[in-house]
């Protein structure tokens, strides 16, 4: 019997040991934590105080026959297929990575300051929860907005943010009372310009001041300043950054494999980690040219199941993004290899399915629903949505 080894149970992770038939394979899941968490909710936590419990225990979200170890990996030897924790040493015949990225305030000077005090709507529940007692305890000023770095998770996720910040100060009856500014690295507020043209107007409309090509460089929390390197400064009374994202730190031996931010090469068809047939890199944690998301990481695991089992499938750059336009509107960002992102308008219905996704999150990661998407995926093709859409526009 072959065995698989998974490393990290993240969405990508478990959809993928799900979906491997435990009577042929021999299926281990290594992961640090004991929980999964649905890290989609950490920006309704951010902005809107959500007291929802969004973990479960790993072992509860997998099938009977896999094995669950709470191990953090140390070593990855790809030449000789083994795998070193702080536990134990471990083989394969498949190995599929699945780490994620990490948040990491330490590579901008002053930043850490920030996130300790601040906290962000990326990482964790706690860092959801220090920034949503942040945001409540506001009354005037100016919030700003940056996007440290072009590499995120969820590239919808900083306009999400400063649009359900928005609300809540309108809501509160502080709008007036506040200067909003949204700092990007990119040369428009979202970076896929036929998706811009929707959220462009929007955050015009609302009255949030736009700093593009703002590459941060540093932020210093005595005098409230975030810098950027082409020499512009914001000043600040509440300042949400979202920290740069690196892949994880586990020592590989073969160093080529992983680019200058830990994220590992793999071919963008097949999540093959360069150089290697037996091993694959699904999700955030590898440098595809395509989102940061859990939709992605589920269509890859799906396509790396495949192959494991002998079949020819692909990816084929697929993303699926759902998008909160606040007000309780919302849409998605969708496209792939070959075609464009589609100006999806938004939609109450778009921003029902972006938060029942909540509920069903925790069927989809054992595979219960795979027909729900499947046919979704299908009706929302990006050549159907594009031929609608200039349907639409004749």
């Amino acid at each position: 019997m072959k065995k698989v080894l998974i490393i990290g149970a993240g969405g990508g992770g478990l959809i993928l040991a799900n979906s491997l038939d435990t009577d042929k394979y021999d299926v281990t899941l290594i992961d640090r934590d004991i929980y999964h968490y649905y890290q989609p909710w950490f920006l309704y936590m951010a902005f809107n105080g959500s007291k929802r419990k969004i973990w479960r225990k790993i072992d509860s979200l997998i099938k009977p026959g896999i094995t669950f170890k709470n191990e953090e990996v140390t070593e990855i030897d790809l030449d000789n297929r083994a795998v070193k924790t702080n536990k134990d040493n471990h083989t394969y015949d498949y190995l599929i990575i699945g780490t994620g990225t990490n948040p990491d305030p330490s590579v901008i000077p002053g930043l850490e300051e920030i996130n300790n005090e601040y906290g962000n709507y990326h990482s964790s529940v706690e860092n959801a929860n220090k920034l949503w007692n942040k945001i409540k305890d506001f009354k005037s000023g100016t919030a700003v907005l940056v996007q440290a770095s072009p590499t995120c998770k969820c590239p919808p996720s900083p306009v999400e943010g400063m649009l359900l910040l928005e609300e809540y100060l309108n809501k509160n009856g502080l709008k007036e009372k506040t200067k909003l500014v949204f700092a990007t690295p990119y040369p428009r507020p979202y970076p896929a310009e036929p998706m811009n043209r929707i959220v462009e107007p929007i955050m015009k409309e609302r009255g949030i001041d736009l700093i593009t090509f703002f590459n941060m460089e540093s932020v210093d929390p005595k005098n409230k300043v975030i810098n950027s390197m082409e020499g512009d400064s914001i000043n600040y009374d509440l300042p949400i950054i979202i920290p740069p994202c690196r892949g994880a730190k586990i020592n590989y031996k073969q160093e080529n494999v992983i680019d200058d931010d830990r994220f590992i090469k793999a071919d963008k068809y097949t999540m093959k980690i360069l150089g290697y047939d037996d091993a694959f890199a699904i999700g955030d944690c590898n440098n595809l040219p395509t989102s940061k998301s859990g939709v992605t990481a589920h269509l890859q695991a799906k396509v790396v199941a495949d192959i494991i089992d002998g079949k020819d499938s692909k990816f084929d750059g697929r993303i699926n993004c759902p998008f909160d336009m606040a007000y309780g509107k919302g849409t998605f960002v969708i496209a792939d290899y070959n075609h464009p992102v589609v100006p999806y308008p938004p939609t109450e219905f778009k921003h029902f399915m972006k938060i029942s996704m909540a509920d069903i999150y925790w069927w989809t990661l054992r595979g219960y629903v795979d027909f729900v998407f499947d046919i979704f995926f299908e009706y929302t093709k990006p050549e159907k949505l594009i031929k609608m859409y200039q349907a639409s526009e004749a």
